[in-house]
């Protein structure tokens, strides 16, 4: 090879590393929607405010580097599933998760537990309180179910009840459920993303 073809080949291989710095790989946003939570279970939390949360947790999750992915939750406002496909559709969702309160429960509730559920408590065993502890710190078992769909198929691709026991307001260990959800959601998309199609 000569001098001549050696500059040459320096310059294009600085060219292609210049380039790819001025124009490095756009990042790909997966939008997931979100409609409102539905409640099977015997206490309620506001359904709205649950919905908002798992929105929030999924724009919170950390753009994946390796794979220039991040994922964009986006609200939906419709309630049956026909009209949640056509809104999702609307909002350019490549994905929508529906959620299921199944399980919200005090100290004296009767358990109702779900087999297979994944629980994100370090230590699910409630513990024995006397009325007036448990009034003023009352604890809550909450579990719910997500269920992951690519828009438009009406297959579910993943899903699977979590459940979480904490001393705090009911409404916020359902919030700490729908924030696990969240991370096993983007998990699912990035799998998704990263196999051949």
């Amino acid at each position: 090879m000569t001098i001549f073809s050696l500059g040459r080949a320096s310059l294009l291989a600085a060219l292609l590393v210049t380039s790819a710095r001025a124009f490095p790989q756009q990042t790909r946003v997966i939008r997931v929607g979100v409609p409102v939570m539905k409640n099977s279970a015997n206490r309620s939390v506001p359904v709205n405010w649950e919905r908002d949360r798992l929105v929030k947790a999924l724009n919170g999750e950390k753009t994946d580097k390796k794979l220039h992915l991040k994922v964009q939750g986006v609200v939906l406002e419709a309630m049956n599933p026909q009209d949640v496909v056509s809104e999702a559709e609307t909002k350019n969702c490549d994905y929508i998760v529906y959620t299921t309160l199944v399980e919200l429960r005090t100290q004296g509730d009767p358990p109702d537990r779900r087999p297979g559920t994944i629980s994100i408590s370090p230590n699910p065993q409630r513990g024995v309180q006397d009325p007036e502890s448990a009034a003023m710190n009352p604890e809550f078992d909450a579990t719910v179910e997500y269920k992951l769909y690519r828009t438009g198929d009406p297959m579910a691709l993943s899903g699977a009840p979590f459940s979480a026991h904490e001393t705090m307001p009911d409404s916020e260990v359902v919030g700490q459920v729908m924030d696990r959800i969240a991370n096993r959601v983007f998990d699912e998309v990035k799998k998704r993303a990263s196999s051949p199609s």
